[in-house]
């Protein structure tokens, strides 16, 4: 199987979703597919919180512009140190709606998450966001574990 040419990942400054990315990278990379068009599209979807580092969550309004430097400078930090053609987008609205947007926009092959963001709640076996992607996508999503271990 070829690696996807366009993989949207969903990005909210969680450990989970550094693993989501870290995994979209490997992908890439150990198939070889950075060096025939292959590119990772990083979404943040700024919804009613973000997620600013550290556990703190704050309101969104009035840190878009905070929010995609640290996408790009920080939470991406894979994606400049590898080869892979990527960009980042920052999308106001829930993240569901948004990665779903965002993967028929980009004419995405793939939707990357991690299992449960800065949003999660831990008594749940997969994070609201990653279930309802599941069963709404009408393309594949690869949720990554917690517990992956390549970073």
């Amino acid at each position: 199987m070829n690696a996807p040419r366009r993989i949207v990942v969903g990005i909210d400054g969680s450990e989970n979703s550094r693993r989501a990315l870290a995994w979209a990278v490997a992908l890439v990379e150990d198939s070889g597919a950075e060096d025939s068009g292959s590119e990772i599209v990083a979404v943040h979807a700024l919804g009613l919180l973000t997620h600013l580092g550290g556990q703190s969550v704050v309101p969104s309004t009035g840190h878009r512009n905070e929010v995609a430097v640290r996408l790009k400078n920080e939470w991406c930090r894979p994606l400049a140190r590898s080869s892979i053609a990527h960009r980042y987008l920052v999308v106001d609205g829930e993240p569901v709606h948004t990665l779903l947007t965002a993967a028929r926009e980009q004419a995405a092959d793939l939707v990357v998450v991690g299992r449960r963001g800065a949003g999660g709640s831990p008594g749940l076996m997969i994070g609201s966001t990653s279930q309802q992607l599941v069963h709404q996508a009408d393309r594949p999503v690869v949720v990554v574990p917690p517990e992956w271990p390549h970073q």
